[in-house]
């Protein structure tokens, strides 16, 4: 039977986690109109930001509902768009047919590229003992790198809620590139983690993905993340009138919180919850904590019930129902 918290828990929490991320993708538009196009159809700041710099945002329609959750990366000749592989979809045709309009070019370099997350309070310790002694400080900022000799670029972000920085370079470096990661960290207790586990620390950091967490059913205010995803001042951008509404609101019907399921396994994704016999939301991703051992989930609440502890119910589509409750914040000890 496995033991919680599991060595990679015990290494996010001490030392330092590695992931590879082939479920990434990434869309690299060029062109003179690059920044404007990006600025119009997307809920953050872009045309103001300088290379070396980036931010978070939502793909917003022209309901205001998000089509995805993206980052942005502004290089001397491009921008990076980067989002789950899964995520894509939706996003991708989006920005063709507006693109249609501009100067711009999109290109997928999802396969001729790949990348790797590092995470834990020893992650700058490690790229340290690789000659990277200066990285980035500032979330979304990045800058070039080496590793084994294979260039990469360097980005500073924070999806499992630790310090990370995550390493994006050639497909064909990617071997050398993992092995001497490991390698560097054997000594300082580095643990390699698959998907499975990248996603239980991420659910448990309240880190959205795409296609699972953000759909085309959602606001961009739903998320939580106004501070970090939105700009209230950049001015008009596709879906504007919706997002500056609600902020004039004040309020959204719903928010995305951390759930923590008394059953032996994880619900379904799309599992409706209940409070009482009124249905109250519905669960997006889901895992099983590394630091605990139970299931756990991102989902949606009316905010009536998100309160820190409200007792739910997930129904599954086949009416099996399991007790669940709202997690305080950021889930770092499982709930």
């Amino acid at each position: 039977m496995p033991s919680y918290p599991s060595p990679a828990a015990v290494a996010l929490d001490s030392s330092v986690v590695l992931a590879d991320r082939p479920d990434r993708a990434r869309i690299r538009v060029v062109g003179p109109d690059r920044a404007k196009f990006l600025h119009n159809l997307t809920t953050n700041e872009v045309k103001a930001r300088q290379p070396g710099s980036g931010c978070e945002a939502f793909v917003t329609s022209l309901q205001g509902r998000t089509l995805g959750f993206v980052s942005l990366l502004v290089l001397d000749d491009a921008i990076l768009l980067r989002t789950e592989a899964a995520g894509l979809g939706p996003i991708l045709p989006h920005l063709r047919k507006y693109g249609v309009l501009e100067e711009v070019e999109l290109e997928d370099d999802s396969a001729a590229t790949f990348e790797c997350h590092l995470a834990g309070p020893r992650a700058a310790d490690l790229l340290a003992s690789l000659g990277v002694s200066s990285p980035p400080g500032v979330p979304y900022d990045h800058a070039p790198a080496e590793v084994a000799g294979k260039a990469m670029r360097l980005v500073r972000e924070d999806p499992l809620g630790a310090p990370g920085y995550t390493l994006i370079g050639d497909s064909a470096d990617a071997p050398a590139v993992l092995d001497a990661l490991a390698r560097a960290g054997a000594s300082i207790g580095l643990v390699r983690i698959e998907a499975e586990a990248f996603d239980a620390f991420r659910i448990e950091a309240g880190t959205p993905a795409s296609s699972r967490d953000v759909t085309d059913k959602n606001l961009p205010q739903e998320l939580g993340r106004d501070d970090r995803a939105i700009s209230f001042v950049k001015g008009c951008y596709l879906g504007q009138e919706t997002v500056a509404r609600l902020d004039a609101l004040g309020h959204v019907n719903r928010l995305i919180r951390g759930l923590v399921i008394e059953a032996d396994s994880p619900p379904n994704p799309g599992s409706k919850l209940f409070a009482g016999e009124k249905e109250v939301g519905w669960i997006g991703s889901v895992a099983v904590s590394e630091r605990s051992g139970r299931p756990i989930a991102l989902g949606y609440v009316r905010t009536s019930h998100v309160a820190a502890g409200s007792a739910l119910v997930v129904r599954d589509a086949g009416g099996g129902e399991s007790p669940a409750t709202v997690a305080a914040g950021p889930m770092t000890a499982g709930g």
